[in-house]
């Protein structure tokens, strides 16, 4: 059946796999039907689901068929809300040296997805229940659940959690980045509250702010970097992190501030600008910018560090 499932499979092999006892059979079937769109078989992957949801570990070792067939269902637009939600009820603890751990927490966020998606009435409260969750992995799958919901009250909720915390900076990243994707006129300058007080922030935090508000792409994070940067007296670690950010994010006002420091900042600082454009080293007009800035200080140092940097360039095509 496995071997049926890797050649193309038609909807019968499909329906027939998804009636199958064996978890990685079930698993690869529900992959095939989310992949290939097969609403038809809609029904047949909830039964499924249900199926196994009523079993233990051995069943389906690691949830590895129960979180492809949450998965799929959410690629197929599935509308049963009364589905996810029993997958957000799913725990299974699996016996691990010393303990136990439940597998069930990827079923859980795939789940608040799919609920999320299918507009129920509701569906927020169930998912902020979500957020305390305690695996951290469930948690991750609420707050971007959470982003497809109703915008401001989702924009509240995401707010709270990223202010009230969460011992794993994952989730915490996860609020920062689905808040600037979700309300990118007022989420940069909530995230980069964190780029602030250096005496106080989590440096991890900070470092994951500067990093989502770079790969935001918004115009206003990067102006927000670039402040925050300006007002740094000391360049340490912290502050390359925000060249970092601003290289991610690729926009022209990003590059200008770059450039500019390429032309005009202390060694060390231009030592840091090429290294972080170093990432774009296939784009020829960046490349030759940069370039050209170097050349106009004549300084040969830093002209061995861009033929260093930007070497493995050569040869290939440009983007």
């Amino acid at each position: 059946m496995l071997r049926a499932l890797d050649e193309q499979p038609s909807a019968q092999l499909l329906r027939e796999a998804l009636a199958h006892t064996h978890y990685r059979v079930l698993a690869r079937a529900a992959e095939a039907a989310g992949d290939s769109l097969h609403y038809a078989l809609e029904p047949a992957l909830m039964d499924a689901f249900r199926r196994l949801a009523a079993l233990d570990h051995k069943a389906d070792p690691g949830c590895l068929a129960k979180g492809a067939l949450a998965r799929a269902l959410v690629a197929l637009d599935c509308l049963d809300a009364d589905c996810f939600r029993s997958g957000l009820r799913l725990r299974q603890p699996e016996p691990v040296w010393g303990g136990q751990v439940d597998t069930a927490a990827d079923v859980r966020a795939s789940c608040a997805m799919g609920l999320a998606a299918s507009g129920a009435a509701g569906a927020l409260r169930e998912l902020v229940d979500l957020l305390a969750d305690p695996e951290h992995r469930a948690r991750s799958g609420a707050v971007r659940a959470i982003g497809c919901t109703e915008p401001g009250a989702a924009e509240a909720v995401l707010r709270t959690k990223a202010l009230l915390g969460d011992p794993e900076a994952e989730v915490i990243d996860e609020c920062f980045r689905t808040l600037l994707a979700l309300a990118p006129d007022t989420a940069p300058p909530f995230v980069a509250r964190w780029l602030d007080d250096p005496g106080s922030a989590d440096p991890a935090l900070a470092e994951l702010a500067a990093l989502a508000l770079g790969e935001s792409k918004l115009d206003a994070a990067v102006a927000l970097l670039r402040a925050r940067w300006e007002a740094e007296p000391l360049r340490g670690r912290r502050p390359q992190v925000l060249l970092r950010a601003a290289a991610l994010a690729r926009t022209p006002a990003a590059l200008d501030w770059l450039l500019g420091l390429a032309a005009d900042a202390e060694r060390t600082t231009v030592r840091q600008v090429i290294a972080e454009l170093s990432v774009h080293r296939g784009q020829r007009r960046l490349r030759s910018a940069l370039h050209e800035c170097l050349l106009a200080r004549g300084d040969a140092g830093l002209l061995e560090d861009y033929a260093a940097q930007f070497a493995p360039a050569a040869g290939k095509p440009e983007a």
